[in-house]
């Protein structure tokens, strides 16, 4: 949509050129209309006419075509990016507002507007071709006479048509704009893979569901692994060994008391009470056991296993919110010293305006971290990605309210400058202290949920959630070039197109401006080639300079534009535009003109002698 709202721009720019050139060619017609006797209204009518006709028509069979020729290009371009439902096509009338009513009505507005604003001039002025006011200095500037003839000709070629050089250099930017956006796009977007590539710290850095710890005794890993292995089956059949269980522990409890009557007092009747208290004994073990070898088939074990298994688990107090769970694996003391805890939580900052809300991920890290180098946390410092800064400039001392969608909750924190800044412009997550970090939000003083490490590690399947390596970023940067490369071949055949378009017509305005000059000369004896040497040299120069100080201020409007663009996405994309992505800007626009050259020296040798005897005065 950006791109199309460029484009838009760019034929507006051409339309106004077009409409131009034509009232200035018409000129000495419409002057013999006005003098005839014909109204203002009726010439307007006239020369709107067949703009009006030809923009609709090209408007509607641009569309058609459109929609016929490059609906299998974007299916491609669908399927090739990601495992979608089926692709459909679907009429939309914005788009067909934006692709055909707005360039048809911006064709037919300004063609309008420009001749209402030249019929205010008399006939005589458009018989002399004056309609468009005189550009430029006056004919009879002085210029130093230590400069050669040629060097004093071709200046006063580009005095005398400044305001087409001028129209030129616009010309130049807006085509040089569509050209290296989309130049630049692709390294963009590897340069942002980049950035975050090389912002990970580590090669892994693991998330986890809850705090696992990696340091532990065999027996703590054999109790974990005993608890995991029996919470992997159906509580069901859990809940009913322990009741069975509880059910028997009872049960021996009275036949206990019994047996103590019947030895107190003994008689027949404590006896028999005696006796039916141990057959209840035999019956709920019966029932235990049988619990417990159902609890066995679920675990693919025998009795005993299972047996083993709950007196394992049994040694570990689960009401404790304190104890963390042990990794049931041995990672290997060389690398459990390498790595490093961590904890994080993302937070939302409304970017206003209706733009949405930016997710950003605040980090509890060890004040001597050996993965985040040279970030000084702690004391309540906090620190903020290089990433958030360029994206929205925020400033010393400013607060920044952040929120927690899930809780509802509101956090205030403060950036305090320049030295509370870390990370390149693709960071946006914000840093602090551990402590620092648990204390904001009311975890227990050991809280983690992450490791970062430069070794894999093997951690337990219930915990686990995520594991990031920089393979994982610069799938990113794959990603979008597989996606936009077809894209990017077509953005760049248009922007030659428009280049040829604008040198055309532009440098045209020129060759013709001087019709009656480039006639003289031939009267003088000059040979086209000498002429077009002074001419096609003057205007050679004038488009170089132009491709090459349009640069910066190109590079200025992208920068704006990908911001613009890009602020209602997560992340901060910096325009990254490489010096041979600008030569070749440059580079395509002079091949394109060098064509044009060609065909305005056809044009030079087609003037002729009789434009000399022709009197305007």
């Amino acid at each position: 949509m950006t791109l199309l709202d460029i484009i838009i721009v760019i034929m507006a720019f051409v339309f106004v050129v077009l409409t131009d050139a034509t009232i200035e060619e018409e000129s000495a017609i419409i002057g013999t209309l006005l003098a005839s006797g014909y109204r203002r209204r009726e010439i307007v009518l006239h020369y709107l006419a067949l703009p009006a006709i030809v923009g609709v028509v090209a408007a509607l069979l641009g569309t058609a075509l459109g929609v016929v020729f490059f609906t299998e290009p974007m299916r491609s371009l669908y399927y090739g990016s990601y495992s979608l439902p089926p692709f459909q096509v679907y009429w939309s009338w914005e788009i067909f507002v934006k692709c055909a009513v707005v360039p048809a009505a911006a064709l037919i507005l300004i063609t309008l507007v420009g001749l209402l604003r030249k019929m205010d001039k008399t006939p005589l002025q458009f018989l002399r071709h004056e309609a468009s006011g005189k550009s430029g200095t006056k004919r009879g500037l002085q210029l130093p006479e230590r400069m050669g003839f040629v060097s004093r000709f071709r200046l006063r070629i580009f005095l005398r048509n400044l305001g087409n050089f001028a129209t030129l250099f616009v010309g130049i930017a807006f085509a040089s704009l569509l050209m290296l956006f989309g130049l630049a796009i692709l390294p963009t977007m590897t340069h942002y893979a980049d950035n975050l590539e090389t912002g990970l710290v580590a090669e892994h850095q693991y998330t986890l569901k809850a705090p696992l710890e990696l340091e532990g005794t065999a027996e703590e890993r054999e109790q974990w692994s005993a608890l995991e292995r029996l919470q992997s089956v159906d509580g069901a059949l859990l809940s009913a060994a322990q009741d069975a269980d509880d059910e028997l522990d009872d049960a021996a409890d009275a036949a206990q008391a019994a047996a103590d009557a019947a030895t107190t007092s003994p008689s027949a009747e404590s006896l028999t009470a005696a006796q039916d208290a141990l057959a209840n004994v035999q019956d709920k073990k019966d029932v235990l056991y049988a619990r417990l070898d159902d609890l066995a088939d679920a675990l693919g074990c025998n009795r005993d296993e299972a047996i083993d298994l709950i007196d394992k688990a049994s040694k570990i107090d689960t009401d404790n919110d304190d104890i963390h769970p042990v990794n049931t694996t041995d990672n290997g003391a060389d690398k459990i010293a390498q790595t490093e805890k961590y904890a994080v939580y993302q937070l939302q900052y409304d970017r206003g305006d209706g733009n949405g809300e930016e997710t950003i991920s605040v980090y509890g890290i060890s004040p001597d971290s050996r993965y985040w180098k040279d970030l000084n946390v702690g004391d309540g410092r906090v620190v903020f990605g290089g990433g958030l800064l360029d994206k929205f400039g925020w400033s010393e001392g400013q607060k920044v309210t952040l929120i927690d969608k899930y809780e509802g909750e509101h956090y205030s924190l403060e950036y305090a400058g320049k030295d509370c800044a870390w990370g390149s412009k693709s960071d946006m997550n914000i840093y602090m202290s551990i402590d620092d970090f648990n204390e904001l939000f009311g975890n227990d003083a050991a809280y983690f949920n992450g490791y970062v490490s430069d070794e894999k590690l093997d951690l337990d399947a219930r915990y686990f959630a995520g594991d990031t390596t920089p393979d994982d970023m610069r799938a990113v940067g794959d990603q979008f070039i597989g996606m936009m490369s077809k894209m990017i071949g077509m953005m760049i055949g248009l922007a030659v197109f428009i280049f040829l378009l604008f040198m055309y017509l532009l440098t045209k305005a020129v060759i013709d401006h001087s019709a009656r000059s480039i006639s003289y000369m031939k009267v003088f004896g000059y040979r086209d080639s000498e002429i077009s040497h002074l001419y096609i040299r003057s205007i050679t120069l004038c488009v170089a300079a132009s491709l090459v100080l349009s640069l910066p201020v190109i590079i200025g409007s992208l920068t704006a534009i990908f911001r613009s663009m890009l602020l209602a996405y997560n992340g901060n994309i910096e325009i990254y535009v490489p010096a041979w992505s600008m030569a070749a800007c440059a580079g395509i626009g002079f091949a394109t003109y060098l064509v044009v050259a060609l065909l305005h020296m056809r044009s030079i040798k087609r003037v002729g002698l009789a434009e000399a005897l022709k009197v305007q005065e």
